[in-house]
């Protein structure tokens, strides 16, 4: 399975794409929005895991363009968020489910569960 995180902020970037790799997924990261939508197009990622808001942008608007991309529209997207209840709509994206500070990884494992792998993790997707 491939999954796109999409955040500006690195550390937290290179933790969320560590654990990742280390349960077996390969991923694809991003620092922007549009970046991000040339990457989804790209890879065609089954999951997208984006901050909620970028460069004073939603990211709903993203999640929508990328799920009309040809292949996209099974993706899911678990979506940052500073507070809980943040965002207002999102019924028209297939939502897997929010991260909200300071759970995040505990939330990463309830929405992705390791994968069976072979060791070490194949990082040939995993794109800076």
């Amino acid at each position: 399975m491939v999954v796109l995180v999409i955040n500006e902020d690195f550390l937290l970037r290179k933790l969320v794409c560590t654990f990742f790799e280390m349960n077996g997924y390969k991923v694809v990261e991003a620092r922007s929005y549009a970046e991000g939508y040339m990457r989804a197009n790209a890879y065609k990622p089954q999951a997208l895991v984006i901050d909620n808001i970028l460069d004073s942008v939603s990211c709903l608007a993203t999640c929508k363009k990328i799920q009309s991309l040809p292949n996209m529209e099974t993706a899911e997207f678990v979506i940052f968020t500073n507070y809980e209840n943040e965002l207002l709509d999102t019924s028209s994206i297939k939502l897997k489910g929010t991260l909200t500070k300071p759970y995040i990884l505990s939330k990463l494992r309830e929405y992705f569960p390791p994968l069976n792998r072979e060791y070490p993790p194949d990082t040939s997707y995993y794109i800076h």
